[in-house]
Parts: C-alpha cells; structure tokens; sequence
C-alpha cells in the first residue's frame, strides 16, 4: 500500500478556502487474491466571501484482479450515503449479486458541489453551517459499460455542526435520478468533517 496526501486547506474541520489531494494505491502480489487498486480525491474550498464558500469534491477509485483472477470482493470501492451520493442509502449504488444484496464495484466515480453559508444570526461562526448540494456518482463492476446510465444525481440541503461530541452532518436530499431497486434515505447523519 502506498499513499500521498496534500492539504492546504485553512481548517480541517470548517473549511473555507485551500484543497485537499489524495491518492492511495495498492498492490497485492501474493496468496490468492492479486490485484491493483487506486483511488484519488480531489476537494477545492472556495471563499466567496467571509461567509459563503463554494466546495467540491471529487473521487475516482479503479481496481482490477492480476494473474487472470477476478478483483477481491473484499477490496470493492461503495457509493451511496452521506459521504458519496446522498438521497440513497448508505453503500447501496452499483452491482448486486444474485440475492440482490449490494457487492460494490471496480471503478467509481463520485462528484459532490456545495455551496456553504453560516446559520442565520450566527455570523461569521463556522462551527454551524447550512449547506446547499449538488451530487453525482455512479459506481460499476468488472463487466459493467461505463455509461452516464448508471449515474445518479440528488440536491438538497444540509447543516453541519462542530459540536462538543465531534463534527456532526446532518442532510435533507431529493434524488433527481431514480432507477427501479434504489434505495432512498432522504434524511442522513453523519460523524464527520465535509464531504
């Protein structure tokens, strides 16, 4: 396994101008599961002003089984959920095996935009922010077409608080793009910092 990071955002937890990279790779050689594995991330924090802030994400993952065996199931990348494509439930965008149960994929493809203000009569106070975004993502398996078929959308809004207990997430999201078999989870929550 192998990793590089850069971050030059003004604050890890409430960010309001800089970028974040990320680019992780592995490569597993031994026993029976060989494979390669990438994954890189992307976010740009942009001031508007002192309050508002425009924010992306971006995140592509690829994986692929070496020596002619198949990718681990194991090392599969998830979308869905709060941290990806918010609307649907957590992990439950991409393939699914003959139970329907959801397997994850080979590839992913995940871009969020958001556009961050503070809490009205807050000020300039970035521990309690609202949130409006915008979501794309698709995720695919080995044998899957990489198509804008399987991509899906979802906007809504959001609050997040730097609170005693840790950074909490909370959003409100209406997916635009629904296929029969997804999952809706309109309401979501999240321990953690953006994206």
């Amino acid at each position: 396994t192998l990793g590089w990071s850069r971050d030059s955002r003004d604050s890890a937890l409430a960010p309001n101008s800089g970028r974040y990279q990320r680019l992780l790779g592995e490569l597993g050689l031994f026993g029976d599961a060989r494979y390669v594995k990438a994954n890189y991330q992307y976010q740009q924090y942009i001031p508007l002003s002192k309050q508002y802030t425009l924010a992306f994400n971006g995140e592509v993952g690829w994986g692929k089984g070496l020596g002619g065996r198949p990718f681990p199931v194991f090392k599969n990348f998830y979308a869905g959920g709060l941290g990806s494509v918010r609307g649907y439930e957590q992990s439950t965008l991409g393939p699914r095996d003959v139970t329907g149960a959801f397997i994850g994929g080979t590839r992913k493809f995940v871009l969020n935009t958001e556009f961050i203000t503070p809490f009205p009569g807050a000020g300039n106070d970035r521990t309690l922010r609202l949130f409006g975004f915008v979501d794309a993502g698709a995720l695919y398996g080995d044998n899957d077409k990489i198509s804008a078929d399987a991509l899906r959308y979802s906007t809504g809004v959001g609050l997040s608080w730097i609170s005693p207990l840790g950074p909490l997430r909370f959003a409100f999201a209406a997916p635009l793009r629904k296929r029969p078999g997804d999952r809706i989870q309109r309401l979501q929550f999240q321990i953690g910092t953006s994206f």
